[in-house]
């Protein structure tokens, strides 16, 4: 009996060690199938993560995100109010195809800024000048001036304007400088005396014209406002 005993112990240990062996590789694959699922499972999640919300490059532009610009127009004079006393962009463009014979838009320049006048080239056609006394505490009075033209030796018009600021003897105070500019314009039949005498005799006159050489003089007064106008005759 104890030798058959042996003998079935010698046949049964074999099969015994391979199911045993048998039962670990069954463990070791299921293990390795749980891990392999558990790193899928990890790399998705990732996946989502990254794809969850647009970078800052994929944002759109939202508005006011782009490039904004600011500031007053190229070749405009800033100002605090708009200017109604300007005159319409017709009117100064008015004579524009033809011009004063002789009259330079630097020289007529160079007149507007003696008296302390600020001046600039504006983007409106037709005008090469305009200047402006609003930003000088020492004028009693407000002083305008435009220049209209093609180029600075065709000339078509020059526009000289004063307007009343607490001043109680308007006439006598805007006598100066419209007499100073009458007597400045150059050109072909240019008579500075004739332009002063003018001037001075319709400081108060509601309208007035002359010629003079090439050009036609008009003087236009108000309570408020006095406005001289040069033109091709």
């Amino acid at each position: 009996m104890a030798t058959e005993g042996a003998r079935l112990d010698e046949k049964l240990s074999p099969t015994l060690i391979r199911r045993a062996m048998g039962r670990s590789s069954g463990l070791a694959g299921a293990l390795r199938v749980v891990l392999f699922g558990v790193v899928l499972f990890a790399v998705g999640c990732g996946a989502n993560n990254g794809g969850a919300g647009p970078t800052s490059a994929d944002k759109p532009e939202g508005p006011g995100t782009g490039p904004q610009r600011h500031g007053p127009t190229a070749g405009q004079k800033p100002k605090a109010q708009q200017d109604s006393r300007q005159a319409d962009t017709a009117q100064s463009l008015q004579g524009t195809g033809s011009h004063i014979p002789s009259m330079n838009a630097n020289a007529v320049l160079t007149t507007f800024l003696k008296p302390g006048l600020e001046c600039w080239q504006p983007i409106t056609r037709g005008v090469l000048y305009r200047c402006s006394g609003e930003e000088n505490p020492h004028l009693t009075l407000l002083y305008e001036g435009e220049i209209t033209g093609r180029t600075n030796d065709k000339v078509s018009g020059v526009d000289v304007r004063v307007f009343r600021q607490d001043t109680e003897d308007f006439e006598q105070a805007s006598q100066p400088f419209l007499g100073m500019i009458a007597t400045q314009l150059k050109y072909r039949g240019a008579d500075k005396n004739q332009a002063y005498e003018f001037v001075n005799q319709n400081l108060s006159s509601d309208k007035a014209t002359i010629t003079i050489g090439e050009a036609t003089w008009t003087m236009t007064s108000s309570d408020s406002f006095k406005v001289l106008t040069v033109r091709p005759a």
